[in-house]
């Protein structure tokens, strides 16, 4: 694990794997590497870092590293510098994406209003599935911002994110680029060889008693007994709850007028806009003459979105006929809900003015769902009910279960309160485990080495309680050699073939005339020899770990392999031959998408050697101590 640990923090990083933005943010709290409150922690690439910054990193480098190791070991138990180490790494990024993000003007509009519809949709800031203003601000005060301040960090985060896609998802590439990959891939050799199968060795070995007998003394450490362990459990499961859960009156019917009134209420408008900014015009008058004039022309049967692109001064939407998506409170003026609210599919609006602006609105599509059926409706939310209630429930018996488990309790008892039968689960080893729940906790309680005998444990799963408790070890031991002798024989039979395979490799090397090496190869039944003609790299003809050395190797060469499955081969490279120009066309548009997908990660490499090569820093040398 500490390897891997060393490997992520100075090996290179894969930004396309990076989720620097992933939207809804999660609130930080305060982080415990922070020498300071309100302490300069410097810059990267000229972007300041604050105690935010420095917050958000910290979780953002705990998330990942509880992602690598999960719950093996916890980010806040590494030493401190290596916890600041993976700090460092995050804020390179989060700086490094967003200070390009800004040079190329992601920070702007459009991002704050997409920020704005994130934040109206996170849970933590609605009441019964509604964004709430007072909740909205009571959460961000509380952990120190402004709702202003927030909804600049969220406006940043997006922006790198956009930045971050366009960078991760570029597949160009060139023509010559997929002639090259294609020439090397489609690459054919002439060759022939000699091949010694294992398999056909083993077939001719013959073990006498007194050999086997030799072996099986002189390797009893390969003959013990593997450790039994014998444990017992009981199970309760949550359909056992179902029964007992109460459903109020009158709740069922109350849950479906609450949906029909969220169905209404999430119908999908999409709408488009001709603006006109009076601070373009010397006068209100002037500005407002201009919006009739457009006015006018759609009275006339002129194309709305053709004026839009003509006549509209939101140069955001202009090109794209006008075009705001979908209608969300909380993001648009309540004068356009206003407006919306008396508009039909493909109506258009009166002049609604706003105090800088004029706008005409359109209705391009609206779809509202029809709701389900009420049976359909109730039946499901009776089920969601029982279903949260029972694990509920549950839950509640987990709890006083392991409120037991403390107290030293044992199976017994615990099985005669909740009136479960106590299962066995028979003899069970570390490597024929074979339990019917495959939750890997149990397994490793089962054979650690420090569980002791009748000491229940309880383990939580998704829809279920069991509790087990070792009842009986049974110790490793050396087995009689009539038990094992088929192992015996499989064994020396494979010691003695891959010895005898190696010798015989060797002398069909040493024989340099033809002749006598094909009369060596044919005294035995288990060495063929064959030539191909025109093999390519995929071929299946020859194993695969064997046709990756030959073409790796050069022309002329011959070669001595073992194959993955302990053959042998001994291969004479006649010659190579790269594709002709016309089957080169002929496989171009298979290696198009193999050639994007090789570009894609040399687009990883040049990002990741902009982000931690190039980042200029200029960090905190008592936070960080940076030399």
């Amino acid at each position: 694990m500490m390897e891997s640990l060393r490997n992520f923090l100075t090996g290179p990083r894969l930004i396309i794997v990076v989720l620097v933005c992933a939207l809804p943010f999660v609130f930080l709290g305060t982080s415990s590497l922070a020498t300071t409150s309100g302490a300069s922690f410097g810059t990267i690439n000229g972007e300041s870092i604050s105690e935010t910054d420095f917050n958000l990193a910290t979780n953002r480098a705990a998330q990942r590293f509880e992602g690598l190791y999960g719950d093996q070991l916890e980010f806040s138990s590494l030493d401190e510098n290596i916890q600041l180490e993976f700090v460092k790494q995050e804020l390179i990024i989060l700086k490094s994406l967003l200070s390009n993000a800004k040079s190329l003007g992601f920070v702007n509009d459009i991002s704050e209003k997409e920020a704005k519809k994130n934040i109206i949709n996170d849970p933590q800031f609605q009441i019964e599935g509604v964004f709430n203003e007072g909740v909205f601000g009571a959460q961000v005060n509380a952990n120190g911002f402004t709702k202003d301040s927030y909804i600049d960090l969220m406006t940043d985060l997006y922006a790198s994110e956009i930045y971050r896609k366009s960078i991760s998802e570029i597949q160009f590439v060139t023509q010559q680029e997929v002639n090259d990959l294609a020439t090397a891939l489609e690459r054919k050799s002439d060759i022939k060889f000699a091949k010694i199968s294992l398999d056909g060795l083993k077939r001719e070995i013959v073990n006498t008693p007194d050999e086997l007998e030799e072996y099986y003394q002189s390797n009893q450490f390969l003959f013990f007994s593997d450790e039994k362990r014998n444990f017992q459990y009981i199970e309760i499961k949550q359909d056992e709850y179902i029964n007992k859960v109460e459903i109020p009156d009158g709740y069922l019917e109350s849950e479906y007028q609450q949906y029909l009134q969220n169905s209404e209420n999430n119908a999908q408008i999409r709408f488009a806009h001709i603006m006109i900014d009076k601070n373009n015009y010397d006068s209100n008058q002037l500005a407002l003459e201009s919006i009739r004039n457009v006015e006018g022309l759609l009275q006339q049967g002129r194309n709305f979105s053709d004026l839009a692109k003509e006549y509209s001064e939101d140069f955001v939407t202009k090109d794209i006929g006008g075009d705001l998506e979908y209608f969300e409170e909380g993001i648009f003026p309540v004068e356009f809900e206003d407006e919306i609210k008396e508009l039909e599919l493909n109506q258009i609006s009166k002049i609604v003015e706003l105090e800088d602006t004029l706008h005409i609105l359109k209705i391009t599509e609206k779809n509202i769902e029809e709701p389900l059926q009420k049976d359909d409706v109730i039946s499901s939310i009776k089920n969601e009910l029982l279903e949260t209630e029972s694990f509920a429930l549950m839950k509640d018996d987990y709890d006083q279960i392991d409120q037991l488990v403390l107290e030293n309790a044992k199976l017994e008892e615990i099985a005669a309160t909740y009136s479960k039968e106590i299962l066995s689960s028979g003899n069970q080893s570390l490597q024929d485990y074979d339990f019917y729940n495959d939750h890997s906790e149990i397994k490793d309680y089962i054979f650690s080495p420090d569980t002791s005998l009748n000491a229940p444990y309880l383990f939580e799963g998704v829809d279920s309680i069991v509790i087990v408790s070792l009842k009986e070890i049974t110790q490793s031991e050396l087995q009689e050699f009539s038990e094992v002798s088929s192992k015996v024989s499989s064994m020396l039979t494979e010691s003695k073939s891959k010895e005898k395979i190696i010798l015989i490799e060797n002398e069909i090397i040493a024989i340099e005339d033809e002749i006598e090496r094909e009369k060596f190869i044919n005294t035995y039944s288990y060495i063929t020899t064959d030539s191909f003609v025109d093999i390519k790299r995929f071929s299946s003809l020859i194993p695969s770990d064997v046709l990756n050395v030959i073409f790796k190797s050069s022309e002329g060469s011959e070669l001595n392999i073992e194959s993955l499955n302990g053959d042998r081969y001994i291969v004479n490279i006649l010659n190579f031959k790269d594709p002709t120009v016309d089957e080169l066309q002929n496989v171009n548009s298979r290696y198009q998408s193999f050639g994007e997908e090789t570009m894609s990660f040399k687009m990883t490499d040049i990002i990741n050697e902009d982000l931690f090569v190039k980042a200029k820093l200029n960090l905190n040398d008592v936070v960080f101590n940076s030399n």
